[in-house]
């Protein structure tokens, strides 16, 4: 939020709490404490939010913490959308049960070929069956 958004918002802040009146120190001193990323809408339902549930004042700490927690669970949000579709697409393109079936099958053919065949070990003699 750039300067004037920083004083619309305490502007906001003041109309939830009479306590807290907009000055430019307090403007300033707003802008150095607030996450640069937050956007005055957002901040706006925060401080709504933050009054609809408690009297004490609001400061800077209240809206990063929330901003923060808000940015998280998007994350975590959009993480687990995600997950599910890629177990979606693995889901579309596994194996079907008769596929498994038929490479199994061709799997033991050869593995049973192979018990027929003598194995040198690597000094080139044939290893004994032991």
């Amino acid at each position: 939020m750039n300067l004037s958004e920083i004083a619309i918002l305490i502007g906001y802040v003041g109309i939830y709490d009479l306590r807290v009146q907009v000055d430019e120190l307090k403007v300033r001193a707003w802008a150095e404490s607030l996450d640069e990323d937050i956007p005055l809408e957002t901040a706006k339902k925060i401080v709504s939010a933050h009054y609809a549930n408690h009297d004490t004042a609001i400061n800077p700490s209240h809206l990063n913490r929330e901003w923060r927690h808000r940015i998280a669970s998007e994350r975590e949000r959009e993480r687990g959308r995600l997950i599910s579709l890629q177990i979606q697409q693995a889901e579309q393109t596994k194996a079907s049960p008769e596929v498994v079936e038929k490479y199994l099958s061709e799997i033991r053919q050869i593995i049973a070929k192979g018990k027929d065949a003598s194995v040198e070990t690597d000094n080139g003699q044939v290893a004994s069956d032991l």
